[in-house]
């Protein structure tokens, strides 16, 4: 799970300001802040931009998400064919 902490290292990493990556993120420096101290939650649109601001490879994460939709989906197809027996 990445938290505050892990999302201020990413953006100092980077050479991010909390100010430049509110302007890149199109919300105000205070969000930005709340994302860091842990305030508020970050949005899963926001924070695959934040990714990629900050030059993180994402294509991992991508992977296991698409495994983990595709075994639902197919935990999902067989359910409906256990229902129809």
């Amino acid at each position: 799970m990445i938290d505050g902490d892990d999302l201020k290292a990413m953006r100092k990493n980077a050479g991010i300001s909390q100010e430049l990556m509110a302007k890149k993120l199109e919300c105000d420096r205070k969000t930005i802040s709340n994302y860091e101290q842990g305030v508020s939650d970050i949005k899963s649109r926001q924070l695959f931009r934040w990714l990629m601001l900050c030059k993180i490879d994402t294509r991992s994460l991508l992977n296991e998400i698409r495994q983990i939709s595709g075994s639902l989906n197919r935990h999902d197809a067989s359910k409906l064919q256990d229902d129809e027996k």
